[in-house]
């Protein structure tokens, strides 16, 4: 059976309580984040091109938790969905940034779709978080002109999204999710077998 056969046979296997989980993570965080996507715009009017660094990895944190929690196929591009659901009504900004996000969610796939999605561990989570830093500001770089920018300033954009995603979205969708499983609400899903290793 081919990698693709694999996949597509996976994406099938969706349960109801997966979209549930997936929805639910979309739904309930795109609302608290609210704030940050208000937050986020002042930030770069205020310092520049570099303000986008500072919250950026927030908003690719649903999805890695979805995907992280699920693992299945399609669970963060699923839950940019449901982000830009709240988003797209809720703030002025629109799709400017629900397409960055959900583009950020193909990049968040990306490493768990190399492995077959086989590995969740740590290492996968922090270059899933990077990719999704990296893939977000590729789609507004250059909406935002940002390669008109000294080489600096543009390498320091990339690697600061790529620890933006790393940390405030790979590993700390890691670790929200890891508390999660521990109070027993995540009992049906493998999540739960890797916090009783490590306890």
């Amino acid at each position: 059976m081919s990698a693709l056969t694999k996949q597509l046979t996976a994406v099938r296997n969706w349960e109801t309580r997966d979209l549930l989980v997936v929805a639910a993570l979309g739904i309930i965080p795109g609302l608290a984040l609210l704030p940050a996507v208000f937050a986020g715009f002042t930030i770069r009017a205020a310092l520049g091109p570099l303000g986008t660094i500072l919250n950026s990895g927030l908003f690719y944190l649903p999805g890695l938790m979805a995907l992280y929690i699920v693992r299945k196929p399609g669970a963060s591009i699923l839950n940019g969905v449901f982000v830009g659901l709240v988003w797209i009504p809720l703030t002025p900004f629109g799709l400017a940034v629900t397409v960055p996000t959900i583009v950020a969610r193909l990049g968040s796939e990306i490493p768990f779709l190399l492995t077959q999605y086989r590995r969740y561990d740590r290492s996968m989570m922090l270059v899933s978080g990077a990719a999704a830093g990296l893939l977000s500001l590729g789609a507004i770089y250059i909406p935002s002109s940002f390669q008109t920018l000294a080489l600096p300033m543009q390498a320091a954009l990339i690697v600061g999204h790529g620890l933006s995603g790393m940390i405030l979205s790979g590993l700390l969708a890691k670790l929200l999710a890891d508390k999660l499983a521990e109070t027993g609400v995540l009992s049906a899903y493998p999540i739960v077998d890797d916090v009783d290793m490590r306890s």
